[in-house]
């Protein structure tokens, strides 16, 4: 059983999300903005954080990441961030394959997200135990 922070601010999606992590028996705890999640990140010491790239505002799950990474206590924890930018912003795009330099989460996903897709990445990052971003800003070692 894992403790997970899920920082979205579409209350429908999270409630899927946390029906379907919480039959695996996981501990779900939600934020619906940044603010709040980041303050929860901070209180609650979560296994791994799910989070959205938009927020309040366009760029804010990116500086969510940013700040995590920027925390001692915080920053070896795992990010999954989900998105749906690629298709709300024409000509814009997000993927671990053209990010994953500079941005400092361990996975990717778009939305929707399949429930066994959301399983599969969760389960993933709960095995890292610990972020690949962990040494941030050194850039993580190739395995």
């Amino acid at each position: 059983m894992a403790k997970i922070l899920i920082i979205e601010d579409d209350k429908d999606l999270v409630e899927t999300m946390k029906i379907t992590l919480e039959e695996k028996g996981h501990v779900v705890v939600p934020a619906f903005n940044g603010g709040e999640g980041f303050s929860l990140v901070k209180s609650q010491k979560p296994d791994i954080i799910i989070l959205d790239v938009i927020l309040d505002k366009k760029t804010e799950g990116f500086d969510i990441s940013y700040r995590i990474r920027g925390d001692g206590l915080l920053r070896h924890i795992p990010i999954l961030m989900i998105t749906a930018i690629n298709e709300r912003i024409p000509g814009f795009g997000v993927s671990a394959q053209t990010d994953a330099e500079f941005l400092p989460v361990d996975e990717f996903v778009e939305k929707p997200i399949p429930p066994e897709d959301l399983l599969a990445k969760v389960e993933k990052l709960l095995d890292m135990k610990v972020s690949k971003w962990a040494n941030w800003p050194n850039k993580p070692e190739e395995k």
